[in-house]
């Protein structure tokens, strides 16, 4: 029998990887041990250790000495929170700055497209923040970004200073007493209007990307909305995907066969 090409540390990290994502393993919570995981998946210590220890370098869980493993909550301090799923896909460029353009309260009818994406209720009014990335050679994207009033007026003072060094997700979180659990992102090609021509210094005309971000809590209450305009020629969406649905095939080795190994199947279904 072939040898699986796929170690078998690296699918036990892309089931728990996926766990973590769907909420399986809640934010905060403990990791099953090593030893659990020798026990579920049928393999060795090492297998398992490494299997956690890749989760650990992607920092979706940290180990401490004496406690255990836990799943990392969102912490505004960590300048890479967003690295930990799609959830927040900010523009990484240590070359461009900030430049926040507004901060103002929209009436409930302003915007009734956002006010739908928010699920707002009648007469419920919105926080509009708008900001550009720009580089020293001219601006990367343009940002309107959105959030209920009920959490707009949680948010302190001095926000409009707070954002330069930290980011408006983990902002509302530490704030409003929420946390960002789900991401939906639509991606799409549009061309510039004046407005947009202006802040990102194109032609009237000019294809541009626009990421349409809407956050969700856990348990699906709309938080934040965004429209990202980014140009495409200084600006480069990556994303990495895991499957919704896998069979994890684990090596255990035949005694007597060498190369040949029987197979432990781990089927999962998605909620």
């Amino acid at each position: 029998m072939r040898r699986d090409p796929i170690p078998a540390y690296y699918r036990i990290y892309q089931v728990l990887s996926e766990r973590i994502a769907t909420g399986l393993y809640r934010l905060g919570s403990q990791l099953p041990t090593d030893s659990e995981i020798m026990a579920e998946f049928g393999v060795g210590r090492h297998t398992a250790r490494s299997a956690v220890e890749e989760l650990v370098a992607r920092q979706l869980v940290r180990r401490f000495p004496g406690r255990g493993t836990f799943v990392l909550e969102s912490n505004p301090s960590r300048p890479d929170w967003s690295a930990r799923a799609l959830e927040d896909l900010q523009i990484h460029d240590p070359e461009a700055r900030f430049d926040l353009h507004g901060i103002e309260s929209l009436a409930h009818d302003a915007d009734p497209r956002v006010a739908a994406l928010l699920q707002l209720p009648p007469g419920e009014g919105m926080m509009r923040i708008s900001w550009s990335r720009v580089r020293p050679e001219g601006p990367i994207g343009f940002c309107a970004a959105h959030l209920p009033q009920h959490l707009a007026d949680r948010l302190p003072a001095d926000m409009a200073q707070q954002m330069h060094s930290a980011r408006v997700i983990p902002l509302i979180e530490k704030h409003c007493g929420i946390q960002a659990f789900r991401v939906q992102q639509t991606s799409s090609a549009v061309a510039a209007d004046r407005h947009l021509a202006r802040r990102l210094d194109v032609a009237e005309g000019t294809a541009l990307l626009l990421l349409q971000r809407a956050y969700f809590d856990i348990e699906g209450t709309a938080v934040y909305y965004s429209d990202l305009w980014v140009r495409p020629d200084r600006y480069v969406h990556k994303i990495e995907l895991f499957r919704q649905r896998q069979a994890v095939e684990l090596a255990r080795p035949v005694p007597g066969q060498a190369g040949a190994m029987p197979v432990s199947r781990v089927e999962r279904s998605s909620s």
